[in-house]
């Protein structure tokens, strides 16, 4: 196996990259509707929004993988961004680069590989948008011209800062060591610690700019149920498809974590009664809207219920896990009068 070499600008390349505040955070629905495009477009099953770190390639968004990290050692991304032109690898077994590579060995089992590099504003290659198969393949000149095409969208969001301030604090100001650990590995949401903490600094903002803060916790219903009939791994791919579909029905600027086992929590930024209770509505219905359709073939009708919370934080309770408290009394009202609805925290609940 060869190692992908050092660009000759790697220490401006990774200021680039820094730069863009999107390393270590969780999937954007803005990045994976690029990535189920190539997918389709190109007829591949894995298609990936791969960044470029010091030491690991982190997934911005993955279609048909469930890793939000590999070792930059083993990527394919890492050769990728050698240069402006994509890379082809039409099979990797007969590639003397990557033949005995563990990702072409093992697990997601490489053989044809496409990657168009991705640009930082400034210029610097800082990742790739790729598409994977595992049986050899050709990639067509018009193949590698919608690559580039889709690669070009990615980097107009790259330019575009949609996370919360919040999320964005989060994520430069852990510890480098700790940046990885931020993500649920399953949901490629934030994890309960991360969530928790993107709350208590949004609450602290709402204080100090006076703005109102949402919140939603999210419970599906009957999960069990579902374990029980289609095994743990078909409970993980509904939690995997909810959790896109939560994504893709609330605004960029939102934050999503996975709270439990079959919990979310939605901290909404700027978000008063109203919009508050329409972006609950909004999730509940396209939880609801069609079955998950699970790789076995099975389709399973899954509906969820939310106890949904917002105030100043000024005229409210500054305690996080008393605004948890309120969502979740309101959750718990959902769950009792018949679920697949939304439930607003009483206003006696909000109050100081």
């Amino acid at each position: 196996m060869r190692s992908p070499q050092t660009p000759v600008d790697e220490e401006q390349r990774l200021v680039g990259l820094q730069a863009l505040n999107i390393l270590y955070t969780p999937a954007e629905e803005r990045f994976d509707r690029i990535t189920r495009c190539a997918a389709k477009l190109l007829d591949a099953p894995i298609s990936l929004v791969s960044l470029v770190a010091a030491d690991v390639q982190w997934f911005k968004s993955a279609q048909g993988l469930d890793a939000v990290s590999t070792p930059r050692s083993v990527s394919f991304c890492g050769h990728a961004i050698l240069s402006d032109k994509p890379l082809v690898v039409n099979d990797a077994k007969l590639d003397s680069r990557f033949h005995d590579n563990p990702l072409v060995t093992g697990e997601p089992f490489i053989r044809a590989y496409a990657g168009q590099p991705l640009h930082s504003p400034e210029g610097k290659r800082v990742g790739s948008l790729c598409v994977i198969d595992r049986r050899p393949r050709s990639f067509t000149e018009g193949d590698l011209e919608v690559l580039r095409d889709l690669a070009t969208w990615v980097e107009t969001e790259l330019r575009t800062q949609a996370l919360s301030a919040s999320q964005q604090d989060l994520a430069s100001e852990v510890e480098s060591l700790r940046r990885t650990a931020l993500v649920d590995r399953l949901t490629h949401t934030w994890n309960r610690g991360a969530i928790d903490d993107v709350l208590t600094r949004e609450l602290a903002r709402g204080r100090r700019d006076e703005t109102p803060v949402g919140l939603a916790m999210i419970d599906i219903d009957h999960f069990k149920q579902i374990n029980d009939t289609y095994g743990h791994p078909g409970g993980d791919e509904v939690l995997r498809e909810i959790a896109r579909r939560i994504r893709a029905a609330i605004r960029p600027s939102d934050a999503l974590g996975r709270y439990g086992g079959e919990e979310f929590l939605m901290v909404l930024a700027n978000c008063d009664d109203e919009e508050a209770i329409r972006a609950a509505e909004r999730v509940r219905e396209a939880i609801r809207e069609r079955p998950v359709t699970l790789a076995s073939g099975a389709e399973v009708q899954v509906t969820a219920s939310l106890g949904v919370m917002s105030a100043l934080p000024q005229h409210a309770t500054s305690d996080p896990t008393e605004w948890i408290e309120c969502s979740d009394q309101a959750l718990y009202r959902a769950k009792r009068d018949g679920r697949d609805r939304a439930e607003f925290a009483r206003r006696d609940r909000r109050a100081a």
